[in-house]
């Protein structure tokens, strides 16, 4: 039986522990909002991709082959890194959402690119924007997204990424398609367009500039508290992401 490199399980935990973001929840919202933003072309071209498959059910896609070691080498794709006090370099910091985002559209845009390069540009793309609007997802170099900032949810051991990713969705108890409609409700349709427009760079300023607010708590146990000051803007994101995500889809597939 061939042995696996212990430096390769040190660097499947270190990823495993880093880089996803919102967790199957917050993805599959993203992705759903998404969805209904598409335009007519959009939907046929993607369809064409994907089948019978659609933009929720893909969007966990990029976290669920961590366990392959021949994706190993896609572990600093998720996140991006902007010190505080900083702009965003390419290559200067550690994190390669930005890169690829940009190389993955390059891919679904070229008329040459083949098909299984196609599906998976599309569902990294998908993934990736998703995760740039968390904003542990753009971190400070300094605590790995949050993860090395040890709190209690409730009581329960974990880390401020954690509690990004999963539990602020878990203590409502909704479905993600519950959630999804639920912000599609109060969804404005010229702040969509708006937001539509928006690039990746406007994506990361503020993820930067929110996550000073996740940070924003006293002692080690959140609670009710920390939910309530943090809502508000759980959802503008998992919004964003949507729009966001179906704009740039909407302008590779014209």
């Amino acid at each position: 039986m061939k042995r696996i490199p212990l430096k390769f399980i040190i660097a499947v935990i270190v990823f495993t522990e880093s880089v996803f973001g919102w967790g199957k929840t917050g993805h599959r919202i993203i992705g759903m909002v998404a969805e209904n933003y598409l335009s007519e072309v959009a939907k046929i071209e993607i369809k064409k991709l994907l089948g019978h498959h659609d933009i929720s059910r893909i969007s966990n896609w990029a976290d669920e082959i961590r366990s392959d070691p021949t994706w190993g080498h896609a572990s600093d794709w998720h996140y991006c890194t902007i010190p505080d006090n900083e702009q965003y370099k390419k290559g200067k910091h550690a994190g390669k959402a930005v890169e690829k985002i940009n190389e993955f559209s390059k891919i679904l845009k070229n008329k040459n690119s083949g098909v299984e390069e196609k599906i998976i540009a599309l569902k990294f793309m998908v993934h990736l924007i998703q995760d740039l609007h968390q904003p542990l997802h753009v971190g400070n170099g300094k605590d790995r997204g949050g993860n090395s900032v040890k709190v209690k949810w409730f009581g329960e051991k974990t880390n401020l990424h954690s509690v990004w990713d999963t539990k602020l969705f878990e203590l409502q108890k909704l479905s993600y398609s519950e959630y999804a409609n639920y912000l599609l409700l109060d969804a404005d349709h010229e702040t969509i367009i708006k937001w539509q427009k928006n690039t990746v760079f406007d994506y990361i300023e503020e993820s930067k500039k929110y996550r000073v607010q996740c940070y924003d708590f006293k002692g080690e146990n959140l609670t009710w508290n920390y939910l309530y000051k943090n809502k508000n803007l759980l959802e503008l994101r998992l919004l964003q992401g949507g729009a966001r995500l179906s704009g740039q889809l909407n302008q590779i597939f014209k």
